[in-house]
């Protein structure tokens, strides 16, 4: 199924550097996300002020208003709040405005498929103007350092992988990401990548990674995952791109009404036959109920283990 993927590294700079700083965002309505490259000291308030006006606006957070009309209203918010900038002198407005640009895309129903813009204020026109990414053959953008280097390391990607002929990228753009953040020559690009889907027919799913590696911590938008910051997202192998937790068992034991309770018959038509085999084909929603029945299992087995072993300190 094609998917819309957003992926940016997390590093901040401008006087001094932060290695996890947000970068992506979801909006007051799930079927788009924007991401930045470039002065922070721009690229947040206006960011902040996007969300917080669609939040409030019936119409922009309906999502029935089209993407393309979010876009239209953001080149127009953007570019009022940016003309708006009094006292740089001695500084010319350009100058003072910096270098930043964004990217925004999402589901557009009126188009029936996803759509990407890059958003930059042109000083020519004294405006923020989009340019819609090319979407013939294969979909992708770059924003931020490096962009002629990046595109050489997807060609490269895209070359050994073969994927000329399949004409669709399986996150090979984000394994160019991936590759410039752990190579130290590539310094402005740095830190935990952060992650973000949207599905159609416009649903975002933000996840998390293991950083550096599947060795590594659990990380989210940047930062380290703890017990007081765990957000429910799926966590993936940066270098597999792989969901990890979600794994399904090839065979499990006899299934027991006791312990499946209502979901008895479900995991037997999963798993069939005398060893009880998992099925060869399953769809995507099968298997993402399969790993939530087996973690309501494993919970239920904990909680009566706990009751046991009360019972048996009690007694002694």
């Amino acid at each position: 199924m094609d998917e819309l993927v957003f992926a940016t590294d997390s590093c901040l700079s401008g006087g001094e550097r932060w290695h996890s700083g947000v970068k992506l965002f979801e909006l007051p309505r799930r079927d788009c996300l924007i991401c930045f490259a470039g002065e922070t000291t721009r690229t947040y308030p206006l960011i902040l002020n996007l969300i917080s006006s669609i939040k409030f606006d019936e119409d922009l957070a309906n999502p029935h208003t089209d993407i393309t009309d979010v876009l239209d209203y953001i080149t127009r918010l953007f570019t009022t709040l940016c003309n708006s900038i009094k006292g740089y002198d001695p500084q010319s407005f350009e100058d003072a405005l910096g270098d930043f640009e964004f990217m925004f895309g999402g589901w557009s129903w009126k188009k029936n498929g996803f759509k990407v813009w890059k958003i930059k204020y042109s000083h020519e026109t004294k405006a923020f103007l989009p340019f819609q990414i090319n979407e013939e053959n294969m979909f992708f953008g770059f924003i931020g350092d490096e962009i002629e280097k990046a595109e050489e390391f997807l060609t490269d990607e895209v070359s050994s992988g073969k994927k000329v002929l399949a004409k669709s990228f399986d996150m090979e753009p984000f394994k160019v990401l991936l590759r410039m953040i752990r190579d130290t020559t590539y310094n402005s690009i740095d830190g935990a990548i952060q992650l973000a889907k949207v599905h159609p027919p416009g649903i975002s799913e933000f996840y998390g990674v293991y950083w550096p590696s599947i060795q590594g911590k659990k990380t989210f938008l940047g930062k380290d995952v703890n017990f007081e910051n765990n957000p429910a997202v799926k966590f993936l192998d940066p270098d597999t791109c792989e969901v990890i937790g979600e794994e399904l068992p090839a065979f499990i034991d006899e299934p027991t009404e006791d312990l499946y309770g209502i979901n008895y018959d479900f995991v037997k038509e999963c798993y069939s036959g005398d060893n009880f085999t998992l099925k060869e084909v399953l769809s995507k929603h099968e298997k993402y109920t399969l790993v939530r029945i087996f973690k309501d299992v494993a919970y239920k087995i904990f909680i009566r283990q706990q009751g046991q072993e009360e019972t048996i300190n009690t007694e002694e």
